[in-house]
Protein backbone atom coordinates (compact mmCIF):
# COMPACT_ATOMS: atom_id res chain seq x y z
CA UNK A 1 0.00 0.00 0.00
CA UNK A 2 1.75 3.18 1.11
CA UNK A 3 5.47 3.53 1.50
CA UNK A 4 6.50 2.45 5.00
CA UNK A 5 8.79 5.45 5.47
CA UNK A 6 6.30 7.98 4.17
CA UNK A 7 2.68 8.99 4.59
CA UNK A 8 2.30 9.82 0.91
CA UNK A 9 -0.71 8.12 -0.64
CA UNK A 10 -0.24 7.18 -4.25
CA UNK A 11 -2.80 6.62 -6.98
CA UNK A 12 -1.95 2.92 -6.82
CA UNK A 13 -2.81 2.94 -3.09
CA UNK A 14 -6.22 4.43 -3.85
CA UNK A 15 -6.89 1.83 -6.56
CA UNK A 16 -5.88 -1.00 -4.23
CA UNK A 17 -8.12 0.40 -1.50
CA UNK A 18 -11.07 0.56 -3.89
CA UNK A 19 -10.48 -3.04 -5.00
CA UNK A 20 -10.24 -4.23 -1.40
CA UNK A 21 -13.34 -2.26 -0.41
CA UNK A 22 -15.37 -3.66 -3.32
CA UNK A 23 -14.23 -7.21 -2.58
CA UNK A 24 -15.17 -6.91 1.10
CA UNK A 25 -18.57 -5.43 0.21
CA UNK A 26 -19.23 -8.40 -2.07
CA UNK A 27 -18.17 -10.81 0.68
CA UNK A 28 -20.36 -9.04 3.27
CA UNK A 29 -23.36 -9.38 0.95
CA UNK A 30 -22.77 -13.13 0.73
CA UNK A 31 -22.23 -13.44 4.48
CA UNK A 32 -25.54 -11.68 5.17
CA UNK A 33 -27.39 -14.16 2.98
CA UNK A 34 -29.73 -16.65 4.61
CA UNK A 35 -28.76 -19.12 1.89
CA UNK A 36 -26.19 -21.57 3.27
CA UNK A 37 -24.59 -22.12 -0.13
CA UNK A 38 -24.06 -18.37 -0.54
CA UNK A 39 -22.66 -18.12 3.00
CA UNK A 40 -20.14 -20.90 2.34
CA UNK A 41 -19.21 -19.27 -0.97
CA UNK A 42 -18.63 -15.96 0.82
CA UNK A 43 -16.47 -17.64 3.47
CA UNK A 44 -14.36 -19.40 0.83
CA UNK A 45 -14.02 -16.14 -1.10
CA UNK A 46 -12.93 -14.36 2.08
CA UNK A 47 -10.37 -17.05 2.89
CA UNK A 48 -8.93 -16.93 -0.62
CA UNK A 49 -8.81 -13.14 -0.63
CA UNK A 50 -7.23 -12.94 2.82
CA UNK A 51 -4.65 -15.57 1.90
CA UNK A 52 -3.72 -13.57 -1.20
CA UNK A 53 -3.32 -10.21 0.53
CA UNK A 54 -1.98 -11.31 3.92
CA UNK A 55 1.63 -11.59 2.79
CA UNK A 56 1.59 -8.13 1.19
CA UNK A 57 0.51 -6.29 4.33
CA UNK A 58 3.38 -4.64 6.15
CA UNK A 59 1.43 -3.08 9.03
CA UNK A 60 1.34 -5.49 11.99
CA UNK A 61 -2.04 -4.27 13.23
CA UNK A 62 -3.67 -4.84 9.84
CA UNK A 63 -1.98 -8.23 9.54
CA UNK A 64 -3.41 -9.27 12.94
CA UNK A 65 -6.87 -8.13 11.86
CA UNK A 66 -6.59 -10.15 8.65
CA UNK A 67 -5.37 -13.20 10.57
CA UNK A 68 -8.31 -12.86 12.97
CA UNK A 69 -10.75 -12.71 10.05
CA UNK A 70 -9.12 -15.79 8.59
CA UNK A 71 -9.38 -17.64 11.91
CA UNK A 72 -13.08 -16.78 12.32
CA UNK A 73 -13.92 -17.72 8.73
CA UNK A 74 -12.17 -21.08 9.10
CA UNK A 75 -14.04 -21.83 12.33
CA UNK A 76 -17.37 -20.87 10.82
CA UNK A 77 -16.74 -22.98 7.72
CA UNK A 78 -15.77 -25.94 9.90
CA UNK A 79 -18.94 -25.64 11.97
CA UNK A 80 -21.08 -25.37 8.86
CA UNK A 81 -19.40 -28.41 7.36
CA UNK A 82 -19.84 -30.56 10.47
CA UNK A 83 -23.37 -29.44 11.30
CA UNK A 84 -24.82 -32.71 10.02
CA UNK A 85 -22.50 -34.68 12.29
CA UNK A 86 -23.51 -32.50 15.22
CA UNK A 87 -27.19 -32.94 14.37
CA UNK A 88 -26.74 -36.71 13.97
CA UNK A 89 -25.03 -36.97 17.37
CA UNK A 90 -27.79 -34.84 18.90
CA UNK A 91 -30.49 -37.13 17.49
CA UNK A 92 -28.68 -40.27 18.63
CA UNK A 93 -28.25 -38.87 22.15
CA UNK A 94 -31.86 -37.75 22.41
CA UNK A 95 -33.19 -41.06 21.09
CA UNK A 96 -30.94 -43.02 23.45
CA UNK A 97 -32.01 -40.98 26.47
CA UNK A 98 -35.69 -41.21 25.53
CA UNK A 99 -35.36 -45.01 25.16
CA UNK A 100 -33.65 -45.30 28.54
CA UNK A 101 -36.32 -43.13 30.16
CA UNK A 102 -39.05 -45.22 28.55
CA UNK A 103 -37.46 -48.44 29.80
CA UNK A 104 -37.01 -46.97 33.26
CA UNK A 105 -40.68 -45.96 33.44
CA UNK A 106 -41.78 -49.36 32.12
CA UNK A 107 -39.59 -51.12 34.69
CA UNK A 108 -40.95 -48.95 37.51
CA UNK A 109 -44.53 -49.67 36.51
CA UNK A 110 -43.83 -53.41 36.37
CA UNK A 111 -42.25 -53.31 39.84
CA UNK A 112 -45.16 -51.32 41.25
CA UNK A 113 -47.57 -53.74 39.60
CA UNK A 114 -45.74 -56.72 41.13
CA UNK A 115 -45.81 -55.14 44.60
CA UNK A 116 -49.52 -54.42 44.35
CA UNK A 117 -50.35 -58.01 43.29
CA UNK A 118 -48.71 -59.50 46.39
Amino acid sequence: MTNVNSNDVTFNDILQYEIIKKTYQNIITKLNSRNLKSLKEGLRELLNFVRDIKNNILDKRLRRMIQYQQKLAKRLLLIINIRYVIFFIYKVLVNTLVSRLYESIRTLLEEVSNVIRY
